[in-house]
């Protein structure tokens, strides 16, 4: 999970430095989460990684949240 927040952190950096002419500002929230063994199915870990992507959101947007 580690390694997945250094490559989400690299790739909002990269966005928010980027010049957008026709668009303005442009920032991005990534959540991320990864399986373990009380997850039922793949949709636990979507689900949780949806949450830490409002997570973000909801603490100022332009932030990577993993849980």
């Amino acid at each position: 999970l580690e390694g997945g927040k250094v490559v989400a952190e690299k790739i909002r950096a990269a966005i928010a430095a980027a010049d957008f002419p026709m668009v303005g500002r442009v920032t991005l929230s990534i959540g991320a989460a990864t399986s373990d063994s009380t997850d039922m199915n793949e949709d636990d870990a979507v689900r949780r990684a949806d949450g830490a992507l409002y997570q973000a959101k909801g603490a100022g947007r332009n932030r990577v949240v993993v849980v």
